[in-house]
């Protein structure tokens, strides 16, 4: 199984967050997981507007370090995007439950709208 993690998700892995159960912690440990490029555009803009303090570079560079791989987007992405139901208006969500169809993945999300996109799906 490969875990597709959500943003913040990851940055619950990241600043050690006890959001993050430690049965997830265990799956993620154990299983390869991802981060998209959605997650990278999508911290950075935050970071920009003042929602977050960590930086785009720092989010990715510390994504990378604790083991998590980078996903690009290519095209198959983004034309998927069309095909979703419109349950969710987030545009970095909808890239990354895009993503996690085309390639397979299972999704790691705390968003409870994810569960109504049809995809395998853990709970953090």
């Amino acid at each position: 199984m490969r875990l597709l993690l959500d943003t913040q998700v990851m940055l619950w892995w990241l600043l050690a967050d006890r959001r993050l159960r430690p049965e997830t912690r265990e799956l993620m440990a154990t299983h390869a997981c991802l981060v998209s490029a959605a997650s990278i555009w999508e911290v950075a803009i935050k970071h920009r507007i003042g929602k977050l303090s960590i930086d785009p570079i720092r989010f990715r560079d510390h994504s990378l370090a604790v083991g998590a791989t980078l996903l690009v987007i290519n095209d198959a992405h983004a034309i998927e995007t069309a095909s979703l139901p419109d349950i969710h208006e987030d545009p970095f969500d909808r890239l990354i439950i895009a993503q996690a169809r085309i390639e397979g993945l299972t999704a790691v999300s705390s968003d409870t709208r994810w569960s109504e996109y049809g995809i395998a799906l853990k709970r953090p």
